[in-house]
C-alpha cells in the first residue's frame, strides 16, 4: 500500500515538473498546480500512514487535496466551455461543495450519513454537468467524458471501498483505482485538451 502512494507521488511529481518546465506550451499554470497539489495530498496520505492504526482512516484526506484540485480543473473547463457570469460562479462553487460532501461521507459515522452526504454530492455534481452540457459543442464535448468517466470514477471507487461497504476489501486495489481516476482527470486531460486548443 505504501509503494501505491509512493509510486503515485513520484508520477505527479513528475508530471508537476513537467507541466511546469512547458507551462507555456500548456498556455498555462493550472496543469502543474494540480498535479503538485495532488503530490501533497499523496505525501499527506502516506504521512497519515504512520499516524492511524487502520490505513482507511488516512483516506479522508484526499479530499481536501481534491477540492483545491477539481476547482482548478473546474475553472479550466469553464474556460473551454466559454462560461462566464452566474453559471460561471455555480460551476466553480460546485466542485468544492463536491468534495465537502465527499469528506463527510468519508468521516461519516454510519451508513446513513454515508449515503446521505453521498446524495447530497451528486446535486453539486449534476448541477456542474448540466452547465457544461448547456454550452457544449462539437469542439468541447469531449471534456464532458472526463467528468462522466473520469469524475464519476471516484464515487464509485469510493463506494466499493472499506471505506464504506467493502465490496472491494483489498485498500491496495482501491488506491490503484484511485490513482488510474487522478491520472486520467488531472494528467491525461491537460495533454487532451492542450491538443484542442
Amino acid at each position: 500500500m505504501n509503494t501505491i502512494l509512493i509510486a503515485s507521488a513520484v508520477i505527479f511529481s513528475l508530471a508537476s515538473g513537467y507541466f511546469f518546465l512547458n507551462r507555456n506550451k500548456f498556455e498555462s499554470d493550472f496543469p502543474w498546480l494540480v498535479s503538485f497539489i495532488t503530490v501533497i495530498s499523496y505525501l499527506v496520505m502516506i504521512m497519515n500512514l504512520n499516524l492511524y492504526t487502520d490505513p482507511v482512516a488516512m483516506l479522508w484526506t484526499r479530499w481536501v487535496g481534491y477540492a483545491i484540485s477539481c476547482t482548478i480543473l473546474t475553472v479550466s473547463m469553464v474556460e473551454v466551455f466559454d462560461i462566464v457570469g452566474k453559471k460561471k460562479v455555480v460551476a466553480l462553487v460546485s466542485t468544492p461543495l463536491i468534495m465537502l460532501t465527499g469528506v463527510l461521507a468519508a468521516v461519516a459515522s454510519s451508513t446513513a450519513f454515508i449515503v446521505i452526504f453521498f446524495v447530497l454530492g451528486m446535486i453539486p455534481f449534476i448541477s456542474l454537468i448540466s452547465i457544461f452540457q448547456s454550452k457544449a459543442t462539437l469542439k468541447n464535448s469531449y471534456v464532458l467524458n472526463y467528468l462522466y468517466y473520469g469524475w464519476m470514477a471516484f464515487p464509485i471507487i469510493f463506494i466499493l471501498s472499506p471505506e464504506t461497504f467493502s465490496v472491494v476489501p483489498s485498500l491496495s486495489i482501491i488506491l490503484i483505482g484511485y490513482l488510474i481516476a487522478d491520472f486520467f482527470t488531472k494528467i491525461v486531460f491537460y495533454f487532451h485538451i492542450r491538443k484542442f486548443k
